[in-house]
């Protein structure tokens, strides 16, 4: 049935096409198919004046060609084009334009390697004072640099890293400008195998902490970036679905060991590159530890609600007591209240068992309350830390700060904080400024 309808439908087009070949035969004229269409050709210029921003003014000079082709195969059936070769972005920076033409179809809009990022200058001051013993009043006067480049290779490879100088030590006496290091804080490959899934590898910070990474201030993660997993060599997984009114959620899953290369020591004020035999929680140059974390946001009803839960366990190192297992529950919340106003609200606790490896347990709890009327940001936030010791006794301490930051636009800013803190049941106080500026190479 097949072959017949093919035969069918073949002798119906000859039959058709059958009295345009015998009129070309008798008239003498060629089989070639007629062809016709049109060419038109096109110059001007365009200026803008009196814009006001983001449009920008200019004067841009531009030529246009389009071709329309018709090609006439029979007097029922024809071919129709339109080829176009045009200016294909608009003017983006000031200054006249005279742009050679490009073919609109097949454009390449994106080139590889590209590389972004970011630096971080910083000129800070810290003056600890009301200082019990043994604590130590000191002023501080100190410089950081954080380099943060993205390498990417491909659409879906990059390399990142995190490359630093600032002090690697606390001060022991009034310094200025003293003990500062250069080390690599990350330095890790990303796949993304689709819009979904991305791939990890390198020395890079595995998910775990949440309030110390998203709450601002000069002090407010005094106490609960001690449990970033920083510096970490290992490999993992990221794999984020949409829960369509629900939201998006990330789960990770990385397995890792503490760095002990010649990235973990510094160049100019060393830090002492991290030995096997130093011990320490996931001290053990295998693949033993791990971390798992869900995370969630864009819940439609919830708006402006974003959670992290997470597990970590992290080998003990040698000469260590026990593994440490510890769990995290973070939130927070931003309200919208309106004329570039906001107030965000953040909460995490974090319980540890055989902390760092020892026989201590430990439990962090963290608030932030951050209000924001652009460009002022004022932040309360605060940590408890409480520990029991396994030789009896507990610590019972706590960081408050209170801050305020000005931005003073393209990537400048400047904060001025106070802290009260309670370290090891000794108290003290500190006052001291940030002075920011951030070159984005995006």
């Amino acid at each position: 049935m097949m072959k017949r309808s093919l035969l069918s439908s073949c002798a119906a087009i000859l039959l058709g096409a059958a009295p345009v070949l015998a009129q070309e035969k008798v008239a003498g004229i060629k089989a070639d198919p007629p062809v016709g269409g049109e060419v038109v050709f096109r110059f001007g210029s365009a200026a803008a004046d009196d814009t006001e921003t983001p449009r920008i003014e200019y004067s841009d000079r531009l030529g246009d060609k389009v071709a329309s082709r018709e090609i006439h195969g029979i007097d029922r059936f024809a071919i129709n084009s339109d080829i176009q070769l045009e200016t294909i972005r608009p003017v983006t920076a000031d200054g006249d334009r005279e742009e050679s033409l490009v073919q609109a179809e097949g454009v390449d809009v994106a080139t590889y390697p590209q590389i972004g990022g970011d630096v971080i200058f910083r000129l800070g001051y810290d003056g600890a004072y009301d200082a019990e013993t043994p604590r130590t009043e000191s002023h501080d006067l100190f410089g950081v640099m954080i380099a943060s480049p993205e390498i990417h290779l491909t659409e879906r490879l990059a390399i990142n890293a995190d490359i630093r100088i600032e002090t690697v030590r606390p001060p022991t006496a009034d310094r200025y400008f003293e003990d500062h290091g250069l080390f690599v804080r990350s330095l890790y490959a990303e796949y993304a195998v689709g819009d979904r899934l991305s791939l990890q590898a390198g020395k890079f910070t595995p998910t775990f902490a949440f309030a110390s990474m998203v709450t601002p201030g000069m002090y407010g993660n005094n106490y609960n970036k001690e449990i970033e997993l920083i510096e970490r060599i290992g490999f993992g997984a990221e794999y984020t679905f949409n829960a369509g009114a629900s939201g998006a959620h990330t789960l990770s899953a990385k397995t890792f060991f503490e760095d002990t290369s010649i990235l973990s020591d510094s160049l100019g004020a060393r830090r002492g590159q991290r030995q096997l035999a130093d011990g320490g929680a996931s001290n053990t140059e295998s693949f033993e530890s791990c971390t798992v974390a869900l995370e969630g946001r864009e819940i439609s009803w919830l708006p402006g609600f974003t959670y992290r839960l997470a597990y970590v366990h992290e080998a003990a190192g040698k000469g260590d007591v026990a593994d440490e297992n510890g769990f995290l529950v973070a939130v927070m919340q931003s309200f919208p209240l309106g004329d570039g106003q906001s107030l965000t609200l953040i909460g995490e606790i974090a319980p540890l068992w055989n902390f760092q490896g020892t026989a201590d347990n430990i439990i962090y709890t963290s608030a932030g309350l951050v209000y924001q009327d652009a460009p002022w940001t004022a932040i309360l936030s605060g940590t408890s830390r409480w520990r029991e010791m396994a030789t009896g006794g507990t610590f019972d301490d706590y960081a408050v700060q209170a801050s305020v930051e000005y931005d003073f636009g393209q990537g400048t800013s400047l904060a001025i904080a106070h802290e009260f803190s309670r370290d090891r049941n000794v108290n003290s106080q500190r006052i001291g400024f940030r002075f920011n500026q951030v070159l984005d190479f995006d």
